[in-house]
């Protein structure tokens, strides 16, 4: 499979991208290391743009360690996938685990592009980095929204947004819960 084209396709038709991926059916092997490599290169995206500015890279968790993050991000990624299922096939959508988690690293990918693209913008034209982040965001938003249409087979843009906003609520729950049960047994055996 051409990357560069796909990428491309991705970016002018996301549809379409999407159908494409889904009939070439990777194999587990082939979704799960991209998921553990996007997972990868993220870490090591958030390290950087941690270490070049001084600052930490999520303004969210913002003193979160490398490893910490990589995990949040793992429980944040897989905690999504499992509610769109869940969300997906309530709606109507028939999808399966892998193929979509497939779906969701590809995005991913590209995501950790522009990242790249953006953290190297900040020391040339800092403002036009900050456009490049909010214009990728808002694409990246549109571009999921036609790969979960595409996945779950809805033919509907309205139902993938519930399947999106619903999963992203389910998702964001499932981690706090998870946090509230370890984080302070993590804590007590400590000592801090």
């Amino acid at each position: 499979m051409d990357f560069k084209s796909l990428a491309i396709e991705t970016l002018v038709d996301p549809a379409s991208a999407a159908r494409r991926m889904l009939i070439r059916q990777f194999g587990t092997d082939v979704v799960w290391t991209g998921f553990a490599l996007c997972v990868v290169l993220t870490v090591l995206l958030y390290a950087v743009q941690g270490y070049l500015l001084g600052v930490p890279s999520n303004g969210v968790f913002p003193m979160l360690s490398a490893p910490a993050f990589g995990v949040l991000l793992v429980s944040l990624q897989l905690a999504f996938t499992f509610c769109a299922l869940v969300v997906g096939r309530w709606l109507g959508g028939q999808a399966r685990f892998v193929p979509y988690l497939g779906l969701l690293v590809w995005l991913r990918f590209l995501n950790i592009a522009v990242q790249a693209v953006a953290i190297a913008l900040i020391f040339v034209v800092p403002p036009l980095a900050i456009v490049l982040n909010l214009i990728s965001a808002i694409y990246g938003f549109y571009l999921l929204l036609h790969f979960t249409n595409e996945g779950f087979g809805l033919a509907s843009l309205a139902k993938s947004l519930g399947v999106v906003l619903m999963a992203g609520l389910g998702a964001i729950t499932t981690v706090l819960l998870l946090m509230g049960l370890f984080v302070p047994a993590i804590l007590e055996t400590s000592n801090v």
